[in-house]
Parts: structure tokens; C-alpha cells; sequence
């Protein structure tokens, strides 16, 4: 496919899915062996009209991560870092509110969201130079730890912050400081932001929500929802989609006639070993549960289906996606400022990957059929949470199970900063394996799994894990 040729087709393809599922804003950048795309559809903003330009600026949230794991790899190439050594050899003022476990969570541990502590702490802190200190210090000292380290996979963004700060001491210089000299400026990306008032400086997205589900989508009340004090894991990051291909472009395996291996700059400049980038894409476990088909987390990249990289961010009101093919030479940059776009950017890549790639879209999950039932109810049942999500599995008389959820603590707060109320969501779940389930919508189809986790001694479950492990709380 021609350069032209894949450009209309991006171009055509945006505006289509843009247009059906009325996404305020899009940015689209990719790279395909020699040739690099960008397309754009729709504004920034609602209220001003601005139109997305390929050098807007969009939150990008946890794909953050990426850059966050890249900085610690290029430490461990250094040979500051050991990937298996307790985290406490680099910060020994790290710890959990269990000391004992604390003192067995490796680098690796954090680079594979494999902890096992509370990940989603968005208490503020600060604001400066000291935020990361700040957090590990004051919240990640008091974050539960649900399970031993190593044993389940439980999404993490303390785990990353955790991480930025390592940075930090081994780097002497802010977080912000260190990813601009070691990856964005080599990288040759000059559109990012680290705050509103850096973002200000730059053609900038808000995102937008419905403040109630059936009112039009307008902007949120504030441009970043959740307090600067751990940027590592990706709270208020903003950057172009161009400029976050770059990032994407590091990992792929180029052809020798256009330049150098894996971990190289455009110019040529060594920013990661090729050992240390490929190991970054290799499974270092598989998520839960197993269904459709396994999925596998590697250091900081998650590996949905063969053949594919990629990592996601999410807000209320924004979506990103940064998706890699890196043994095809495939990268792609999805930004939105709209919830609807991560299905936007999931309808626009999953052809094109499939076409230009080979990686078969993934398999849609079985739906369990309405007529079956769970013989015992009685170990599902009862109150799970996290820091910002609440659960509760109850049964009826029909011998069905249910799953009640609603945001807490900061998460309903935020809620109210973006301007929508929070909903309580009540699901059927289904089984469709042992103890994992599938959580029903209100057409009857299965949209996610749930696994129950941890048997106790009196036959319930400690845990209920979905992207995060929820511990139980009613006994």
C-alpha cells in the first residue's frame, strides 16, 4: 500500500467512525515500514470550535506507563538496576502497610503490576518537584496489600509511581526532567505537556461527557481530573499523536536499509538496548482469566493476542491507545477526547492491523447461555472493594447472580469534577469457567469477565479481580 493510498484510507476510515459515533475530537498518527500517516477529525474543544490539527495535544494517561518502564529498562541497561532486586536495595524508605511483604516486591513486581497492593490512590500530594517523593512516602506507606508478591496479576498505578520515583534517586532529577532528557528529547518530541499550564502553550483537547446518559456530550469542568502527585503512572501527561509514535516507533524491528534496531532514535541514537526492548515484549505472565483467548503482561506493555503490543489511557471524557506490531514495523496512535473513543480506536486499528499486519482481531467472548445456574451461590456472595470501586455479588430467587458496582472515595469525587453523575451499575454474571465469570449487559450479551479469587476456609473467596484485584471486606 502506497503512502497516498494508506493515508486515504486512514482519513476516510476516521471521518467515517467519527461521524457514526459522534467522537468530538480525534488525532491518528502511523507508521507502516517507510511511511508515516497522520489524520485528524473534528475539534478540541465544543465550546471553542478549535479544529484537531496534527500537532494538537491530548491527555494520554497510563500510556505513560510505557514511558515510565522504558526510563527504568534504560537503568537496568546501565546496570543501576537489577530487574529481580528487591525495590528497597534502590528506595529503602519504600514500603506498604505490610513490611514483611514489602520487603520481597522486586522491580519486576512493579514493571508487571504483580505487587499485590492497592494501586489506585489519587489522593493529592503535590504539586512540585517532591509529588513522587511525596506519594511513595505518605500514600504508597499505607496502601493494603491484598496478596504476596508474585501471585496474581492486578493493575497497578502506585506500582508505576513507585517506579518514576526509583527514576528520580538514580537520576537525581524530577521525573518530568528525566523523561524529557532521556526519552522525549532524543526521541525528537517537542509537543508535550506535563501540566495545564504547560498545555496551554500548545493547540490542546479537552475531554467531554454526558452529565447524564441521555444529554449531549460538553466539556469537562477541569482539564485534568486527577492531582498532579504521581505522573509516572499518567494523571496529566498530554502529548501529540505524532509525538507518541515516536515513543511506539522505539520498539519496532526496522528493516536494515532505513536505519537501526529496535531501541533506536530516528537519528540513529542507541536509547535501549535491543535486548532490553525485546524483553520489555516478551509474556512475563498471563492475565485472568484465559478467556476468550490468554492474554500476557510483559514489563510495562500489555500482549492481548499474538503478534501485538500495545497499552491504553482512560479518563472520564478521554481515551488513548498506542498500539505496536513489532516484528511488522506497525505502529499506531490513537487520541480522543471521548469515553466512546476506545471503541472508536479499536473499530479503526483492528482492520488495519489485520490488513497491514496479520494480527487477527481478538475473538469476541461467549455469551452463557441464560438458563444456567450456579448450584452454590453461597461463596460468591457478599462485598468487595478497592480504593475507587465498590462491589457486591447478591443472588436472587431464580437462583441468578448479580454484581452491584459504583465509584468511591476519589473516583465519585472526580465524577463530579468532569461534571456527569456517577452510576450505580447492577449486572447478571454468568459462569462461563470454574470461577470466573461473565458479566452480562442489558442486551443479554457478555461484555467482560470477573474471576473470583483466594478461597477461604469457610468457602468464600478473598478476592474479586477484574483489570484490579477487590478484597473482600465483609468478613
Amino acid at each position: 500500500m502506497t503512502h497516498d493510498e494508506l493515508h486515504q484510507r486512514l482519513q476516510s476510515d476516521l471521518h467515517r467512525l467519527t461521524t457514526e459515533m459522534h467522537v468530538p475530537g480525534v488525532s491518528v498518527a502511523l507508521a507502516c515500514g517507510p511511511h508515516v500517516v497522520e489524520a485528524t477529525s473534528g475539534v478540541v474543544n465544543t465550546r471553542t470550535g478549535v479544529v484537531v490539527t496534527p500537532d494538537a495535544l491530548f491527555q494520554i494517561q497510563s500510556i505513560t506507563k510505557i514511558f515510565t518502564a522504558t526510563l527504568v529498562m534504560q537503568l537496568i541497561d546501565e546496570g543501576l538496576v537489577e530487574l529481580d532486586a528487591p525495590v528497597q536495595t534502590y528506595l529503602p524508605q519504600f514500603h506498604t502497610a505490610d513490611a514483611q511483604a514489602s520487603a520481597r516486591i522486586t522491580v519486576r513486581h512493579l514493571l508487571t503490576h504483580t505487587a499485590g497492593f492497592e494501586g489506585d490512590l489519587w489522593q493529592p500530594t503535590t504539586a512540585g518537584p517532591d509529588a513522587l517523593e511525596r506519594f511513595v512516602a505518605d500514600l504508597v506507606s499505607k496502601a493494603r496489600q491484598y496478596s504476596a508478591p508474585g501471585r496474581y496479576f492486578s493493575y497497578c498505578n502506585a506500582g508505576f509511581g513507585t517506579l518514576g520515583r526509583l527514576v528520580e534517586v538514580l537520576r537525581g532529577a524530577p521525573y518530568e526532567q528525566a523523561l524529557r532528557h532521556h526519552l522525549s528529547d532524543p526521541l525528537g518530541i517537542e509537543e508535550l505537556a506535563f501540566s495545564a499550564e504547560q498545555a496551554l502553550a500548545f493547540n490542546t483537547a479537552i475531554g467531554h461527557v454526558r452529565p447524564t446518559p441521555s444529554t449531549p456530550l460538553r466539556p469537562t469542568r477541569q482539564w485534568s481530573l486527577t492531582p498532579p502527585s504521581n505522573p509516572a503512572a499518567g494523571n496529566q501527561l498530554a502529548m501529540s499523536a505524532r509525538g507518541l509514535l515516536s515513543l511506539g516507533r522505539l520498539f519496532l524491528t526496522r528493516g536494515a536499509a532505513r536505519g537501526s534496531a529496535r531501541g533506536s532514535a530516528p537519528d540513529g541514537a542507541r536509547l535501549l538496548s535491543s535486548e532490553a526492548a525485546t524483553l520489555m515484549l516478551q509474556p512475563q505472565l498471563q492475565h485472568r482469566p484465559a478467556v476468550p483467548t490468554p492474554s500476557f503482561q510483559g514489563l510495562g506493555w500489555r500482549l492481548p493476542r499474538p503478534g501485538l503490543a500495545e497499552h491504553g489511557g482512560g479518563m472520564p471524557g478521554v481515551a488513548a491507545l498506542l498500539a505496536i506490531a513489532p516484528d511488522q514495523d506497525l505502529a499506531a496512535v490513537v487520541l480522543t477526547n471521548s469515553d466512546d473513543g476506545a471503541r472508536l480506536a479499536r473499530r479503526l486499528l483492528d482492520p488495519l492491523f489485520a490488513d497491514l499486519a496479520h494480527v487477527a482481531p481478538a475473538s469476541p467472548l461467549r455469551t452463557p447461555e441464560a438458563g444456567i445456574r450456579v448450584l452454590d451461590t453461597e461463596p460468591f456472595l457478599g462485598r468487595y472493594s478497592t480504593r475507587q470501586s465498590c462491589f457486591e455479588v447478591t443472588d436472587d430467587v431464580e437462583g441468578r447472580l448479580w454484581m452491584t458496582s459504583h465509584p468511591c472515595h476519589e473516583a465519585a469525587a472526580m465524577s463530579d469534577a468532569a461534571g456527569f453523575t456517577p452510576s450505580v451499575e447492577r449486572n447478571e454474571i454468568r459462569r462461563l469457567a470454574q470461577d470466573t465469570f461473565a458479566v452480562i449487559d442489558d442486551r443479554g450479551q457478555a461484555t467482560r469477565t470477573i474471576t473470583f479469587l483466594d478461597a477461604d476456609s469457610d468457602g468464600g473467596f478473598h478476592l474479586l479481580a477484574t483489570e484490579r484485584a477487590a478484597l473482600r471486606v465483609d468478613r
